[in-house]
């Protein structure tokens, strides 16, 4: 496959400088900031004619303020559009054919103390590769809310439960802010997302391929870049979430960011007390009740950035995470747990004209203390956990045309369990050393990426007296290559090749047995290996908006969970298939009905099919499993004058495999509805409205089928207050002027959907 992408490259670049006309011009450059020398990230860069008319000629700048604009011979008004400011660089530019270099152009800001009114075109989205990335205007609906009020807006991003964040509601998403892995739990990494307010986002990165910089990263990531500029002063935001799920829940958070001179500085402070339940019914009529009442958690969080000098910046960030938990499983048996957590990291970053390198240092210490109450037979563990990361990313314009990243990272994590009834601990010790290489590639209509990631690991355990221990270590080669082609104005082309490892949870691991509730058990498993998985994606993409994509992906030796009779009970334990395979289609649609004033409806459609291949073997027997499946999911989103946002949808799984489970189909509504005023913002939302979102099923191995019907009581309703408060520098008038195309979607120069902002 490597080779066909390389000789696909070679004909590519052939093809292209063969079509170049002798009228064809390219001019390039960088675009910082006049005052801080920080660069200009998304900013609009325009030719226009003497006479201030727009031309087709137009670009956005990347993440370090460069851009490469295609255009023709010809005198031209150079100008560019940031933070809702319209700037002329150059009023008369001679552009000559071939390739003119303007070097780093230095950009004049200003702000405006009194009202003002702002009309005119933004872009929502924009395409690198198979990367999304959404800009301020794509959030304007969030205004007043949270961070993760505006990742609801990002098209097929759902919350499935009460924390989990899930693309077209088949993928998991890692969450990284300003390019860093928030490593935290996913209850922690939502409750920070509530505390952020939305006025924070720059920008948000979908990237449904991480490449090789991604150490070991399975799923789509989202990437929230802060606006790196900012109001000096003192400003706050605060926000009160309850939530009626079958019980009560109350998050509460409160954030202050401090702005002087050359720092951004912020603290941060969240209470979360969060009741739930579920059940289960077995095919004998066993009911596992599990509640949850309930679960108190603490979050702090500090943070700063500053600005040393030219190039030079510094940061650091903690958080600490403490959170209580009783789960009741039955009259006679329930678990108590406590959990610390504490992370930080420091990051310094110098930039040049061509090249930026990055060293990071992260760490963190957690402890657990689980007391599992039943009786006589009462059992409590106590874990300690350490981790500690050192990483070095460099990365070089090396022309107009190429550009090169390099890294290398080492981790170490040490994890010691230790029961009550055992004298000897649990113990794993794991190191990893990585290290990558990519080459990027402009040449336009084409762009690319060309990487490989090594990955070493050395894994060493104890599982206790009488269960031995396990050792492993070995390397693995992780290829990514990706290519994009402009087939022409609004048409797009990718494709894509990509691969990961998953690495068996420590947990899985262990040799002794646990309770994971009142009926069932949880064993470890010594033998189970590292998974991998390599995926080939061909995507085509229409007005930036609407995409249609055909993926293939192999995974070696997955990682399945089994169920197994015992006594009375049953024991749940995981093992590696031998591989699983999928071949997926994937269709989104989104349509703007109405795009007049301050009124929009926008109706979405997300389709995907896909015919999946299991093989493998669980303890002596085999299993072999082929299956279609497919996933419908359709929205509506309002907005109405004076603040009003609504949004409507439904939800259809069919039925599947998932793993070694036979799931019925199910289907569910959501609603939200939510009111903009002044520095306040409410909103109401509603969750699997019918209580439809059941899952019925059976486990395939059993003979006969072990049938199960698992209900989340997930009718739920929330409603946030968000509140805004602090030093405001520049007041917003809330007038709106929008476009409207004959065909709907609505474009500006090189962009998808777009929106009127302020």
């Amino acid at each position: 496959m490597r080779h066909l992408l390389l000789i696909l490259l070679v004909f590519a670049f052939g093809g292209v400088l063969r079509a170049q006309s002798q009228d064809e011009a390219w001019l390039e450059g960088t675009l910082v900031s006049k005052t801080d020398k920080t660069p200009l990230v998304n900013a609009f860069v325009v030719l226009r004619t003497a006479d201030g008319a727009d031309t087709p000629f137009s670009t956005l700048t990347d993440e370090k303020g460069y851009f490469l604009l295609k255009g023709r011979v010809g005198t031209y008004r150079l100008a560019t559009t940031f933070v809702q400011q319209t700037i002329v660089l150059r009023p008369a530019l001679e552009l000559p054919a071939g390739r003119l270099q303007l070097g780093t152009l230095p950009v004049e800001l200003t702000r405006e103390l009194e009202s003002v009114v702002v009309k005119g075109k933004a872009p929502l989205v924009r395409y690198e590769g198979s990367t999304l990335i959404f800009g301020e205007a794509a959030f304007a609906k969030a205004r007043g809310g949270s961070v993760l009020d505006g990742l609801m807006l990002i098209p097929g991003l759902q919350i499935e439960g009460a924390n989990k964040l899930k693309l077209y509601g088949l993928s998991e998403l890692a969450v990284y802010i300003d390019g860093r892995a928030q490593r935290m739990s996913q209850d922690e990494v939502i409750a920070l997302l509530q505390g952020m307010s939305a006025s924070e986002i720059a920008q948000v990165e979908l990237i449904r391929e991480p490449g090789v910089e991604y150490s070991g990263v399975t799923t789509p990531i989202l990437n929230i870049k802060r606006k790196t500029r900012a109001d000096e002063g003192i400003k706050g935001f605060s926000s009160l979430v309850g939530t009626y799920q079958h019980y009560l829940s109350e998050q509460l958070s409160t954030r202050v960011n401090f702005n002087y001179g050359r720092s951004r500085s912020y603290l941060s402070y969240s209470f979360g007390d969060k009741r739930q339940r579920e059940t289960t019914t077995f095919s004998k009529r066993y009911v596992d009740d599990q509640r949850t009442d309930s679960r108190r958690s603490h979050q702090v969080a500090l943070g700063t950035d500053l600005t040393l000098g030219k190039g030079h910046s510094l940061g650091g960030q903690f958080i600490g995470n403490y959170a209580s938990e009783r789960l009741l499983l039955t009259s006679q048996r329930s678990n108590r747990l406590q959990w610390l957590n504490l992370y930080g990291s420091l990051y310094h970053t110098f930039r040049s004209h061509s090249w930026t390198l990055q060293t990071t240092a992260e760490g963190s210490r957690g402890s657990s203390d689980l007391r599992r109450e039943q009786g006589s037979g009462a059992v409590a563990s106590e874990d300690g956990n350490r981790f500690v990361r050192l990483a070095l990313d460099v990365s070089r314009q090396l022309s107009g045309t190429f550009s090169l990243a390099l890294g290398a990272e080492a981790s170490h994590i040490a994890v010691d369990t230790r029961l009550s009834n055992r004298t000897e601990a649990v113990t794993l010790r794991e190191l990893d050393v990585e290290g990558y290489a990519s080459l990027g590639f402009r040449l336009q209509p084409f762009n690319g990426h060309i990487g490989l990631r090594v990955a070493g690991e050395d894994r060493t355990g104890n599982s206790g007296v009488g269960l031995g221990n396990f050792s492993r270590s070995g390397a693995e080669l992780l290829p990514y290559a990706s290519l994009r082609y402009d087939l022409a104005r609004n048409h797009q082309i990718a494709l894509t090749h990509s691969s990961s490892y998953t690495r068996p949870n420590y947990r899985d691991l262990l040799g002794y047995t646990s309770e994971a509730s009142a009926l069932l058990s949880r064993e470890g498993n010594a033998d189970l290996k590292t998974s991998y998985r390599r995926s080939w994606a061909l995507n085509y993409s229409y007005l930036r908006a609407a995409q249609l994509e055909l993926s293939y992906v192999d995974t070696e030796a997955p990682i399945v969970e089994a169920v197994a009779s015992q006594g009375a009970g049953y024991v749940l334990r995981r093992y590696n298939l031998d591989y699983s395979r999928y071949l997926r289609v994937l269709l989104v649609l989104p349509v703007p009905i109405i795009y007049h004033g301050e009124v929009s409806w926008i109706a979405s459609t997300y389709l995907a099919a896909q015919r999946q291949w299991d093989r493998g073997r669980i303890d002596v027997t085999d299993y072999r499993h082929t299956f279609n499946a497919h996933y419908i999911q359709h929205t509506h989103s309002f907005s109405f004058p004076t603040g009003w946002t609504a949004d409507l949808g439904v939800t259809y799984y069919s039925a599947l495999m998932y793993g070694l489970y036979r799931m019925q189909s199910q289907w569910w509504v959501n609603a939200s509805l939510s009111k903009q005023m002044g520095d306040l913002r409410i909103s109401l939302s509603a969750h699997d409205l019918f209580n439809t979102n059941i899952a019925r099923g059976a486990y395939a191995l059993a003979a006969p089928a072990l049938s199960f019907e698992r209900n989340w009581y997930s009718p739920r309703l929330q409603l946030t207050l968000s509140y805004s408060w602090g030093k405001k520098t520049v007041k917003v008038q809330d007038a709106h002027t929008r476009y409207d195309d004959l065909k709907r979607l609505s474009t500006g120069a090189n962009e998808g959907l777009n929106v009127s902002t302020l």
